[in-house]
């Protein structure tokens, strides 16, 4: 039998604030402590320590999804590090040095991305192969590259296209760019039959219109918001962010979900654009779109589009939920008006989607449609397998 490949994974449980780097390396480094049921009962009373136990990204659930796919597949003997535990991060510097395999992931390149930059030389030395996935492309893009650059990684995983990636990615350095999207995590997306589906359209999400530099998701949502009554939809509308299994829950709740690609089409290499966005939005919290977009993205040079496929896609298609997209190319794995009911971005094709929508047959054909496809090429295991093939590992 095979010899299983020792792996570090690395991760951050939440952003790397001073205080969630001093809770994780004095709670769970110092303590021994690893969720809110080890604590002690003179501790247990204090419920910002179960907090502080807690997952922090439960409401991202591809930071649990990657992770579980790593650790599941069987040529991977995987350890997994959370960076903001510096006493365990500490103890991980020998594997750096010495394990076949490391792989920083998209919530310690983002959350702990301080923590990383500050021992970059770590990585230097090692003998292994170095993997990062680079998250949120579209934020903090300068130390990034940066850290990517200090720790001469070996490959780049990206969530966008792979001609947008290598674009991206131009300065970084030697290292190998990889397209890496996310994908579904069928154990947990799964539909179940029988269950009731009393919602016609849903929503659940952020609306960062402002941020980005695009309305085209919000006015399609806000256009269900408005109208759906009048046309006899019962619709299920937030503005929020879910746990994993009551996300899951929700879409099998759903005949439908709206949604279009993620990211901006004002992507640079240093994130510039999206940086002046958001500090206009601070300073000008009253401030409309026009006004942001204006100061922000109007006086954009340099900037290629970054709009990608995002996980939510695939975990809609994992519960069998039709969804209503807004028209794009999502990677070029997701087909309009074949696995997905598009929409046009002006939404002058929205009365015909509503129609398109309302045809039960044409309705579950498309999501059986989709379900096969992804699940023939679009999991999580699939793109594990797709890593170990780049980097010589499978």
């Amino acid at each position: 039998m095979r010899e299983r490949v020792k792996t570090l994974v690395l991760e951050a449980n939440g952003r790397g604030t001073e205080g969630t780097i001093i809770a994780d390396t004095l709670l769970q480094g110092l303590l021994h402590l690893k969720n809110g049921t080890d604590l002690p009962a003179w501790l247990a009373r204090w419920p910002l320590l179960q907090r502080h136990l807690g997952q922090r990204y439960e409401a991202l659930s591809y930071v649990a999804d990657w992770r579980e796919a790593l650790c599941e597949h069987p040529l991977l003997d995987v350890r997994v590090c959370n960076i903001l535990n510096l006493v365990d991060y500490l103890q991980c510097r020998s594997a750096i040095a010495e394990y076949p395999l490391i792989i920083v992931l998209h919530s310690a390149g983002h959350g702990g991305l301080s923590v990383l930059r500050r021992t970059a030389g770590w990585f230097r030395r090692r003998r292994g192969r170095l993997v990062v996935f680079v998250g949120n492309e579209y934020r903090r893009m300068a130390e990034k590259i940066g850290l990517i650059q200090a720790a001469e990684a070996d490959f780049v995983c990206s969530q966008l296209p792979l001609e947008t990636a290598r674009w991206l990615y131009e300065g970084a350095g030697p290292s190998r760019v990889l397209s890496m999207p996310h994908a579904l995590n069928p154990a947990v997306y799964c539909p179940e039959p029988g269950t009731p589906r009393a919602i016609d359209i849903g929503f659940i999400g952020d609306l960062y219109h402002n941020q980005i530099g695009d309305m085209e998701r919000t006015n399609l949502v806000r256009y269900f918001e408005r109208h759906g009554h009048d046309l006899g939809l019962s619709c299920d509308i937030r503005a929020q962010r879910l746990p994993r299994d009551e996300w899951a829950g929700f879409l099998r709740a759903c005949k439908a979900i709206l949604g279009a690609e993620s990211g901006t089409y004002f992507l640079d290499r240093t994130g510039e654009a999206v940086a002046r966005a958001e500090a206009y939005s601070r300073t000008h919290p009253a401030a409309t779109f026009d006004e942001v977009y204006a100061n922000s993205f109007g006086r954009s040079t340099g900037t290629v589009s970054g709009k990608a496929i995002s996980p939510r896609h695939f975990e809609a298609i994992g519960t069998k939920t039709c969804q209503v997209l807004i028209e794009g190319e999502y990677n070029g794995i997701l087909v309009a008006d074949e696995h997905y009911v598009s929409v046009k971005k002006d939404l002058a094709s929205i009365e015909d989607a509503v129609r398109r929508f309302r045809d039960e047959h044409l309705r579950h054909a498309m999501v059986e449609r989709a379900f096969e496809y992804v699940m023939a090429g679009h999991t999580y295991r699939h793109r594990v397998e797709s890593l170990l093939r780049a980097t010589g590992l499978d």
